[in-house]
């Protein structure tokens, strides 16, 4: 039985089949995620950016103050600042977040959840 929505969303999307009949959690992919850049620092994504971080590679195409009329200024830390402008953070969990024993301070979900490939690692681009 199901325990909470969670559970009902994997059931529906078909990530549970693809994890129980194929046993397909992500291990040895790279995707990039190409968006406001990935809040890395949440501890469901990882807590850290570089190698052997879930969040391993990236780029800053427009730099921290892009605000559509100063010119872009890119770095080579693609944080996102979890404005309510972000996306990339929200796309990347989907993909990869574990938060199936989080309990980090605010950081603890009332819904101990996972992405649909939690083991994947991600490339974080932001462009936006």
């Amino acid at each position: 039985p199901n325990t909470n929505a969670v559970d009902d969303i994997h059931l529906l999307t078909g990530v549970r089949d693809a994890r129980t009949k194929l046993n397909l959690r992500g291990d040895g992919i790279k995707i990039a995620v190409i968006d406001t850049g990935v809040y890395y620092l949440h501890p469901a994504l990882g807590g850290c950016f570089g190698p052997g971080c879930k969040v391993a590679f990236g780029y800053d195409f427009v730099g921290d103050s892009l605000d559509g009329i100063e010119v872009p200024v890119p770095d080579a830390d693609p944080l996102d600042n979890c404005s309510s402008d972000s996306h990339g953070t929200h796309v990347a969990g989907i993909i990869a977040a574990n938060a199936s024993n989080l309990s980090i301070g605010t950081f603890a979900t009332q819904y101990p959840f996972t992405g649909v490939a939690p083991e994947v690692t991600i490339g974080a681009y932001r462009v936006f």
